[in-house]
């Protein structure tokens, strides 16, 4: 058996389609026995200065594993021809951030950098390239900086080809949480597989906020059935609000029973027996091994792991496999086992320079699928920019994989949002 690779098409739904499909649930205990990082020693609590005239404040990394520094920084007066200056509103927290933090992501920052790369916010300054594409001082815009960070600040550089205007009254707070990860959800799944409402696929979550955007994309767009499989019983809660086919908290030793019990109510029969079902289990397993002991933050929070597989199950149905994965490094020199097969993960950044027109065209879909009403992202909770440092911890902690938002007006904020969704 093999995976097979197509292409997608989709077909938008009504706008309230999601709150009629019939919703299961599955009370399956959280398997706790992740490790983490030693969160950030808080020891050596900063001074904050006060806000002064002609300058902005922002949280600079000056070392690694250490706390974000207030600091005012001399204001961005002017940019290059292609480059806008944005009036920060609000960023979110990435897993990029929490790593870059600690020195942990796939390359090393030089140091002092502002972190926070997915922001909203109004333009102050308008270059001319950007003045020719349309763009005036006083749009409202979200921008993804993923090279060049900055938006743990009150202003923030960023290229004409990395930001999209929304209007007015689209709330910043959903805004903020859209574009990384229903960009990196929605190419993935157009790049690799073609879904239809006869199909159910299987998400699994993990925590980094794409394995939710994907379950929204895969349920209220393209309508299929989605089981989504999450690191805790909160996020299952989550899921299940998205109007999916099902939800299941890990367990390793009752997923599998589980699954073939949902399989079964779907008319997909013997899901796991045979050859074929144990060449399921293996691919399945690449995705659930994150959750297992020893698992680490770094493994955990890395942004290139997110892959779409597709196992034909006969004529009675399929399953498609998406989400989160684990990754094992093979020696070269090795043999390697008969049955083995790889998955590749996406990275969305690297998409961006191979394909930027695809990349831009993702992000004006999901801002129509959006003011469609057809998705809704989920944020957690919204911290201040003077506790920029516990919302990092937050994040890294692994208790949810809905956004953490920074809140850069509202400095000393600190709010749960997940009620608002």
């Amino acid at each position: 058996m093999s995976i097979t690779i197509q292409r997608v098409f989709y077909s938008r739904v009504p706008k309230n389609y999601w709150k009629s499909l019939m919703s299961q649930s599955f009370s399956v205990r959280t398997n706790e026995t992740l490790t983490r990082e030693k969160p950030t020693d808080d020891s050596c609590k900063t001074n904050i200065p006060a806000p002064e005239a002609g300058k902005f404040q922002a949280a600079t990394l000056n070392k690694f594993d250490n706390s974000l520094i207030i600091q005012n920084l001399e204001s961005l007066k002017t940019a290059q021809p292609n480059e806008v200056i944005i009036d920060v509103r609000y960023c979110t927290v990435n897993p990029s951030d929490v790593l870059l933090s600690k020195n942990l992501y796939v390359y090393e920052p030089k140091l002092p950098i502002t972190l926070g790369y997915e922001l909203v916010g109004e333009l102050v300054y308008v270059g001319k390239d950007a003045q020719d594409k349309g763009y005036k001082i006083g749009d409202k815009v979200i921008a993804l900086n993923k090279e060049r960070y900055g938006g743990f600040a009150e202003q923030c550089v960023a290229e004409v080809t990395d930001i999209w205007k929304i209007p007015s009254n689209v709330k910043s707070l959903d805004a903020v949480c859209l574009l990384n990860d229903y960009m990196s959800a929605l190419i993935a799944l157009e790049r690799v597989v073609t879904i239809d409402e006869n199909d159910m696929i299987l998400v699994n979550v993990g925590l980094s906020g794409i394995g939710l955007a994907t379950i929204d994309l895969a349920t209220n767009v393209f309508r299929s059935q989605v089981i989504g499989i999450c690191v805790n019983n909160d996020d299952a809660v989550l899921v299940r609000n998205r109007g999916v086919f099902a939800s299941l908290a890990y367990n390793e030793r009752d997923l599998l029973k589980s699954i073939e019990e949902i399989a079964g109510d779907k008319g997909i029969k013997a899901v796991f027996d045979g050859d074929g079902g144990e060449y399921f289990k293996k691919v399945l397993k690449c995705y659930t091994d994150i959750y297992k002991s020893g698992t680490s933050l770094k493994n955990l929070l890395r942004d290139d792991n997110f892959t779409v597989a597709i196992h034909h199950l006969s004529r009675e149905g399929r399953v498609v496999i998406a989400g989160a994965a684990a990754t094992k490094t093979q020696d070269v020199q090795s043999k390697i086992e008969p049955g083995s097969f790889s998955i590749t993960g996406f990275n969305l950044n690297e998409y961006r320079k191979k394909d930027p027109d695809s990349y831009r065209q993702a992000g004006d879909e999901v801002l129509d699928f959006y003011e469609e009403g057809l998705i809704i992202p989920i944020h957690s909770m919204t911290f201040g920019l003077y506790k920029v440092n516990e919302a990092l911890r937050f994040s890294s902690e692994g208790r949810t994989s809905a956004k953490v938002i920074i809140d850069i007006k509202n400095k000393e904020e600190e709010r749960v949002n997940v009620a608002e969704v």
